[in-house]
């Protein structure tokens, strides 16, 4: 297991990149590149992108065609960029067809996906073949190992990627049961022989799925999701097929070209889907370094690739501040614009930036959006700012490369199987992300540093020390679980182990209420001997909708708290997925989804419709704390986060955990993050986008220089620093 923070593994094999993506052939054209290459020079680019695809470069089964690629190679050799090479396999070449007729993908109808053109896969091909299929796993690894051999001497080449935003490549990210993939007979062969190792025997698979198989051949393929577990086993096979995809592609280039770092970059915004299918964290395992699209501030994105590199240098290998179509053309991107983006991810410990793209393209609907410079290559605002940026940056990239973030004390647990389990539920995974994003963004709030971790991590949390290199869960303080109805008995023991030993765990409703291992739902909640470790248990539940507030007389309204009357119009008046209660401290607030009256010996009510029924509760486990909401906080928070604010204010308590640095009089949009370097604290990105200064402390006092703007911030006589109203800053500490 690799090492966590404070320090980035092999950081001085992998530079600050700035750059862009360039070339997804045939665009931009032969007579754009020489300009092209001369401009980014002068912008002071250190890094080019360019895509080889095998649609594109492998045009009969014995020939390929480098040259486009040869001359773009030299280009960047001669104007001083390196250059990332990302091996597309998701446009399949037209042969491969006529070789392997049934390597096409098979929906959930059974119908074959023939090849075709999407906006972004403009030479067709799309979306590949089956990734279960031999022959087609044989010619992609000869398209590997061939393009390998061609470029691995040219003195340009600097990095591999090997997997642009991997997926099941099927044109939805979006989950739906129309349009799964994949079905075809090697599917079927690899998922009995995936069940096979899971199970052991098909007694076993028998128990577990409630099945009565006399032979594995009779394990069916998954088509609904009623059976709940088998449908999650066969989406995890597929989350495990991807990931051995990744694998062997990381591997062959370390045999043919260990000279060359290698990774692949995820796209955070697709998660664990159901139909996505891929794994963050066992994507980065064989990953040299890591990346991942990302757009926006937003933390959980950020977090979500830094979290899964696990200590390894992360990159936003697409940013996506250009973002549009045909339909929508791009933004303007000003300078307070691309600081505003790129700040808080510097601050998180992201080491580089490359724009998708240079020159927008000229072919099919992505464009004309996207382009750092316009159409004809003159330069736009965009342009501008991306030179100013990188002019200023530049002074500081040996200081800045070895800087990394504090370890989070604070972390939030994501499981593949229970978001597959939620889209069971449901039928969709949206609510699930925004569950995760809601403590996020509260924990960001709050300037508490976190981190996110998966099953794995937790599972592996229990085993002992000696047989880890470090444990995830080493540090963490407080743990928080959103929407977690499906556990292992593994992350259960190690849940009950962490809190006994001092942590601080705040869980929503119905906290393994559905156990992986045996396929049933819990008779006794929560689940997993839980209940009866921490003795505290959910006595009776009902959906929020069954909790009519019209039952209330106008009276008995009137007499509820300023808040619960206010948080009662927000929801309605006659029941929803939404419900108002009262907190301990008086307060209104909203929850969604689920209401769960607990009890429990030594139980401290947090709040409820009902004091005496409790939805929300705390009680002491050994030497930590469990808070427990019955109910979906989370899912409340886009109306009311009263509850969720309230509840993690008091899990911060408790823990102990405390933000980096002390800003006493700071909005809630203010925000700071400090990366340290040799033990000490290096930089500090700072945003208050408020309309007053702020009063900040910092962890070293001294007169800090601001990275960006030039100014000097000297700390007065209490170790102060005052951040003006309206100011972005990546402040670097006194030596």
């Amino acid at each position: 297991m690799k090492p966590l923070h404070p320090s980035f593994t092999n950081a001085d094999r992998f530079p600050f990149l700035f750059g862009a993506q360039y070339y997804r052939a045939p665009t931009p054209e032969a007579d754009c590149w020489e300009t092209d290459f001369q401009h980014m020079q002068a912008l002071g680019f250190n890094a080019v992108k360019l895509w080889v695809q095998w649609r594109w470069s492998h045009r009969t089964p014995g020939r390929f065609v480098f040259d486009d690629l040869d001359r773009l190679m030299d280009l960047a050799a001669a104007h001083r960029l390196g250059v990332t090479l990302n091996v597309i396999f998701d446009v399949a070449p037209h042969w491969l067809y006529q070789r392997y007729p049934d390597a096409r993908q098979v929906d959930i109808q059974g119908r074959h996906v023939q090849p075709y053109v999407v906006s972004h896969r403009q030479i067709g091909g799309h979306p590949g073949p089956c990734y279960n299929h031999p022959g087609a796993l044989e010619d992609r690894q000869r398209f590997l190992r061939a393009t390998l051999e061609h470029f691995r001497g040219h003195p340009a080449l600097q990095l591999w990627d090997l997997w642009n935003e991997p997926e099941m490549s099927f044109p939805s990210r979006t989950p739906s049961m129309e349009n799964l993939v994949c079905y075809c007979d090697h599917c079927r062969k690899g998922f009995l022989g995936w069940l096979q190792n899971k199970y052991g025997t098909f007694d076993r698979l028998n128990t577990v799925w409630g099945r009565c198989y006399e032979d594995w051949s009779q394990a069916e393929l998954p088509r609904g999701v009623g059976g709940v577990i088998d449908f999650i086993d066969w989406r995890e096979f597929h989350l495990d097929t991807m990931s051995a995809e990744a694998r062997w592609r990381l591997e062959l280039t370390a045999s043919l070209d260990p000279a060359h770092g290698r990774y692949l970059h995820v796209v955070p915004n697709t998660w664990f889907s159901a139909v996505t299918c891929a794994d963050d964290f066992a994507m980065a395992e064989p990953c040299e370094c890591f990346g991942g699209t990302m757009a926006g501030s937003k933390p959980s994105s950020t977090a979500q690739v830094l979290s899964a590199g696990n200590g390894r240098v992360c990159y936003n290998a697409e940013c996506h501040i250009n973002f549009g179509s045909t339909a929508l053309h791009q933004p303007e991107v000003t300078f307070e614009r691309l600081l505003a983006e790129f700040l808080p991810q510097i601050g998180k410990g992201i080491k580089g930036f490359l724009f998708w793209q240079f020159r927008p393209e000229v072919l099919g609907l992505e464009s004309p959006a996207w382009g750092l410079v316009n159409l004809d290559g003159s330069e736009r605002s965009a342009t501008r700012a991306a030179r100013d940026f990188w002019a200023k940056l530049q002074p500081v990239l040996p200081q800045l490369r070895a800087a990394a973030p504090a370890p989070a004390q604070a972390a939030v647990w994501r499981s593949r199987r229970n978001e597959i389990f939620h889209f069971c539920q449901r039928d969709e995974v949206e609510s699930f992300n925004r569950a995760l994003d809601a403590w996020q963004e509260a924990l960001y709030a709050k300037n508490i540093p976190y981190r996110v971790i998966s099953s794995e991590h937790l599972e592996q949390s229990q085993l002992e020390q000696s047989q880890l290199e470090q444990s995830q869960l080493d540090g963490v303080r407080l743990l928080i679980l959103p929407m977690p109805y499906l556990l292992s008995q593994a992350e259960a023991d190690a849940l009950q182990q962490w809190v006994a030993a001092g942590g601080t765990l705040i869980t929503e409703a119905h906290l393994a209420g559905y156990h992986a291992d045996t396929g049933r739902h819990s008779r006794v909640l929560p689940g997993g001997g839980l209940a009866q470790a921490w003795g505290l248990r959910e006595v009776f539940s009902t959906a929020a909708r069954h909790i009519s507030a019209a039952a209330e007389s106008q009276q008995a309204l009137e007499a509820l708290p300023p808040d619960v009357r206010k948080a009662l119009a927000a929801s309605g008046t006659q029941g929803s997925d939404f419900f108002a209660f009262t907190l301990a401290n008086g307060r209104g607030a909203l929850g969604a989804q689920r209401y769960a009256e607990l009890e429990g010996n030594g139980m401290i009510p947090e709040g409820g419709i009902d004091q005496r029924k409790p939805c929300i509760a705390s009680i002491a486990v050994g030497s930590g704390m469990v808070l427990y909401a019955g109910t979906h906080l989370s899912e409340a928070a886009a109306r009311d986060d009263s509850g969720l604010q309230t509840l993690l204010e008091q899990g911060i308590r408790h823990s102990g955990v405390t933000a980096e640095c002390e800003a006493p009089d700071a909005p809630p949009a203010f925000h700071v993050d400090v990366l340290w370097s040799e033990g000490q604290p290096a930089f500090a990105a700072v945003i208050n986008p408020g309309d007053a200064p702020v009063r900040l402390r910092l962890p070293q006092p001294g007169t800090w220089q601001g990275v960006f703007g030039g100014n000097t911030f000297p700390t007065d006589e209490s170790g102060l620093l005052i951040i003006p109203a309206g100011w972005m800053e990546l402040l670097q500490s006194p030596r």
